[in-house]
């Protein structure tokens, strides 16, 4: 991979994909326990993620993307290994739904509006 930009401990930023596939009828309900149990938010505070985003794709395929932006690999496995990542609510929700393999991409660089 190019060199690209790195943070000033030599370490590139990753960003994680995770994609699900729900039943159209079951988007709303994902969706719900995301925000009912501020899954983003829990991930914020008990890790070293910098930001997370769940969005659904415009399109009408019903995939929705889970991503998070963290400081290295690292700080991603220490979220990977937390004991308190899994909800069993969303596990029920998700039992049969095609869930792809999480990605994780090497942010090379970004900019950001303020």
């Amino acid at each position: 991979m190019g060199q690209g930009r790195r943070e000033r401990d030599g370490t590139r930023m990753i960003r994680s994909v995770l994609s699900l596939r729900p039943p159209q009828e079951r988007i709303e309900e994902v969706l719900d326990v995301y925000r009912d149990e501020e899954i983003l938010q829990f991930s914020l505070d008990n890790s070293r993620a910098v930001a997370s985003e769940i969005s659904v794709a415009t399109d009408g395929s019903g995939e929705v993307l889970v991503t998070a932006l963290w400081p290295d690999l690292a700080a991603y496995q220490e979220w990977l290994d937390h004991p308190r990542r899994q909800r069993q609510r969303l596990v029920d929700i998700l039992d049969g739904v095609v869930i792809g393999s999480a990605r994780l991409f090497e942010v090379d660089h970004a900019v950001r509006k303020d």
